[in-house]
């Protein structure tokens, strides 16, 4: 069971699942950081309108190194060139990289990647290399 799961604890004869008080530092601050660098990354590709545009899903935020980021899934056969996978990850230079790849069971084809690139750049990039528009 993982360290932040919770314990296991007796009351009155009856095993109960405790979850201690959330730590102000640590692991959990880092990956409430995580979220919120996904979160504001969907908003400034479109937020819900976006995903519904794109029919974009799966989306998931991660923490690799300090460097957070955003991971989804588009519709097989609906971008160009095959991109069924794209990964956007904010830089420790307030830029991000972003690299569209192609996934077909277990191979991971990498289509291209693209560095410092400015949120006013995202959806526009997206477009660019998806030919799937994030607005009306």
């Amino acid at each position: 069971m993982p360290a932040n799961a919770g314990i296991i604890k007796h009351r009155k004869g009856k095993q109960v699942l405790f979850h201690p008080e959330p730590k102000v530092g640590g692991r959990l601050k880092m990956q409430n950081y995580a979220k919120s660098v996904a979160t504001e990354i969907l908003r400034q590709l479109g937020g819900n309108r976006f995903i519904v545009m794109t029919g974009a899903k799966s989306f998931s935020y991660f923490d690799e190194n300090g460097e957070c980021g955003l991971t989804f899934r588009l519709p097989s056969n609906f971008a160009m060139k095959g991109i069924n996978l794209v990964k956007i990850k904010l830089d420790f230079t307030d830029t991000y990289q972003v690299k569209f790849s192609r996934v077909r069971g277990a191979e991971v084809k990498d289509i291209s990647r693209f560095d410092n690139i400015y949120c006013d750049q995202l959806a526009r990039l997206f477009t660019q290399e998806t030919g799937l528009h994030t607005v009306l």
